[in-house]
């Protein structure tokens, strides 16, 4: 049987770029950016790739050439400057296009690995999708600027206790590289007998984070790239401590 599209009940007739096309014809037209990428899905062991043409086959032709080819077009006039180290300011519409295909190249990232139970459940991817186009709930996106040139793309999930309960919290962390982009999205489910709880603290590790990185969902006005500070290829504020910025405490997720 073939598999089924990750946003729709069609089949998945078609292969998705983890990297979009058109950063792939950047790559090409710029030698100096033409680096070894870093690849990883959850807890397998990363990788190195030569050729940042990495195809996922999870999504059909309808929505790879419709919605989520629409969405590449809308985020390559304010993603490319950021790729090339040029100052940008990203008003409240063109961060909640970044955020939507930040999430989008997570949730591809996440269907790679077959052998694992996806964190997205159907009911988000659909409403991913136009036309309601919603951005999962308790999901906040961060960008950053790496000093360096560097590629990643990576997916872990975190678990927190709540009032003695293990697992109460079970969370999903993408952390993307594109030359001197960094982006992280951080969505977090909650048991339901929680759920009333608001917004919760999940902890994380020691960092400069708010100077480091900017929030761009939810929003809260326009902001300018870069921030203050940016993570560096090593040391205290390396690009290595944004990746594991959220990998705190005992592994309990056995």
């Amino acid at each position: 049987m073939a598999r089924q599209c990750i946003f729709c009940p069609r089949p998945a007739d078609s292969k998705e770029h983890l990297w979009s096309g058109w950063i792939l014809e950047v790559f090409k037209s710029r030698p100096e950016l033409q680096q070894p990428i870093r690849f990883s899905k959850d807890k397998t062991t990363a990788r190195w790739i030569d050729n940042p043409e990495v195809l996922i086959s999870c999504v059909c032709q309808s929505c790879n050439n419709g919605w989520m080819s629409d969405l590449e077009i809308q985020n390559r006039p304010q993603m490319l400057p950021m790729l090339l180290d040029q100052r940008t300011t990203l008003g409240p519409q063109q961060q909640k296009s970044l955020a939507r295909w930040a999430i989008l190249k997570g949730m591809v990232l996440e269907a790679a690995n077959r052998e694992r139970d996806s964190f997205y459940n159907n009911e988000e991817r659909s409403a991913f999708k136009p036309p309601l186009s919603s951005i999962p709930v308790a999901t906040t996106v961060w960008i950053g600027r790496f000093s360096g040139i560097g590629f990643h793309a990576g997916g872990t999930g975190i678990f927190r206790p709540l009032e003695n309960v293990p697992k109460a919290i079970h969370g999903h962390v993408t952390t993307i590289v594109i030359a001197h982009l960094a982006i992280q999205v951080l969505t977090a489910h909650v048991l339901p007998m929680f759920a009333d709880r608001g917004r919760i603290s999940l902890g994380q590790n020691p960092g400069k984070w708010d100077m480091s990185l900017l929030e761009c969902w939810p929003i809260f006005g326009s902001v300018r790239w870069p921030p203050p500070i940016s993570f560096t290829p090593k040391g205290a504020n390396s690009i290595g401590r944004l990746v594991f910025r959220w990998k705190v405490g005992t592994d309990i997720s056995k």
